[in-house]
């Protein structure tokens, strides 16, 4: 548990309900954040995904510096209103849940991208109700293009104890600009395990499970 908890903030970011650490017993709330606290939303489209990467990464790292994650409402307002937009929930469902997502209609694919994105923040929002170390040093390595439309955008987290963390994130181009539709840890894809996490939900409990 403590290995665990001594990992970056940043490696929550691929953390699963299945992983995640346990909340402090601290429980004292802080206040909102003052006026002004959140930085503008990027411009998806303009910016390369390089940039963008830091942009989400500083914006994690100011929230956690002003403890605004100890007030589970605001948390959860920040990853809603900060950081779900760097994501690509469409692409990363279509992903995950392979050909059972092909045989939704759009109102399942709807519940089902909402299930998906809401596991997906709740563990994010678990691990950094428990993060409580120094901030690590980051290092953002060059992009790699995997195609005409994709880019992979690598960073090397050094926490100020424990071993380095290697992180990938891949964008895709979208109508919307550039957007995450994966991200792995050491290696190990979010898609890949939620996609077994669904597949294995779907063979205990039915496909019902995933859409309510």
């Amino acid at each position: 548990m403590r290995r665990m908890q001594r990992l970056s903030f940043l490696a929550t970011l691929l953390l699963v309900p299945g992983l995640s650490v346990a909340q402090p017993e601290d429980t004292v709330q802080t206040p909102p954040p003052p006026p002004g606290y959140y930085r503008p939303l990027p411009d998806y489209r303009s910016n390369n995904p390089a940039q963008l990467l830091e942009d989400g990464i500083a914006r994690l790292q100011m929230f956690v510096a002003q403890k605004g994650l100890r007030d589970p409402q605001v948390l959860t307002a920040f990853l809603n209103e900060q950081i779900a937009p760097f994501f690509d929930f469409d692409r990363m469902a279509r992903l995950v849940g392979g050909r059972f997502y092909d045989q939704l209609d759009e109102t399942q694919k709807a519940r089902f991208r909402r299930r998906l994105s809401n596991m997906f923040f709740s563990a994010l929002s678990r691990n950094l109700g428990a993060y409580a170390d120094p901030q690590p040093r980051i290092d953002f390595l060059p992009p790699r293009r995997r195609g005409a439309d994709e880019v992979e955008v690598a960073a090397r987290v050094l926490p100020w104890r424990g071993y380095p963390i290697r992180l990938v994130f891949r964008f895709a181009r979208t109508p919307d600009g550039w957007k995450i539709y994966d991200a792995s840890y050491n290696g190990q894809s979010a898609v890949l395990y939620y996609r077994r996490y669904v597949m294995e939900q779907i063979r205990r409990y039915g496909p019902q499970i995933l859409l309510d």
